[in-house]
């Protein structure tokens, strides 16, 4: 019978042992002294509690994937497209033109002259 009540009694203390709390101040006990005092010097500025704060929310926003090629390509294909406002009428068969430029009709026949008189030169 004492036997039973000393086996009853240790296991109470140890019971007592494996609640949360004095598991916490067990480990407590076997923490060295200098990682659980309050350190001197920190570098936090007292009036801003995180860095979050200095910069606007935009300024993190990040793509998920990069950008490929083509599809920067795609976006930019229409930036370059603009009006041409220097068309003008050729003067010898009145088709419109670009301004300083030949003619491509006048030339097309110009080139089909002068290939011929190559050939039969």
């Amino acid at each position: 019978m004492a036997a039973a009540l000393a086996l009853h009694q240790s296991r109470s203390w140890l019971s007592a042992i494996t609640t949360p709390l004095a598991r916490m101040s067990l480990a407590a006990a076997f923490v060295p002294a200098f990682l659980t005092a309050p350190k001197p010097f920190s570098w936090a500025i007292p009036s801003l509690p995180s860095l979050l704060e200095l910069f606007p929310p935009w300024l993190l926003a990040v793509p998920k994937k990069k950008t490929s090629h083509s599809r920067k390509a795609m976006r930019s294909a229409n930036k370059g497209l603009k009006d041409k406002q220097n068309l003008v009428h050729c003067e010898s068969c009145g088709s419109p033109k670009l301004a300083h430029n030949l003619c491509p009709k006048c030339y097309r026949e110009l080139n089909i002259a002068w290939k011929a008189k190559n050939r039969t030169a």
